[in-house]
């Protein structure tokens, strides 16, 4: 059974379209990660400020190598820190 993991960013003021670019870039490589059956990226319709991530993996091991190579030792999570407004609220959902 494939793993669904739930990310929402929200970019500090004036740091939307930075944050964007930064976010797809991620995106991006994950598509190609092994592991990865889905990345989608999405922006709220009613605060453009607010970015989610909606992934599914085919295991909780793929995502977080991954994020160990791709995302934290490329340097790329390093980039997104100063363009949030406050931390990342991230989750693995199951379904019920």
């Amino acid at each position: 059974m494939s793993v669904m993991v739930i990310v929402n960013f929200r970019a500090s003021d004036g740091n939307a379209d930075a944050l964007l670019a930064l976010l797809q870039d991620g995106r991006d490589v994950s598509l190609t990660a092994a592991g990865c059956e889905a990345f989608d990226l999405y922006r709220r319709d009613d605060d453009p400020q607010k970015f989610t991530f909606i992934e599914r993996w085919t295991t909780i091991d793929a995502h977080h190598a991954n994020m160990a190579k791709n995302i934290i030792e490329s340097g790329h999570f390093a980039k997104l820190l100063p363009l949030l407004d406050g931390g990342i609220d991230n989750g693995v959902l199951t379904l019920v």
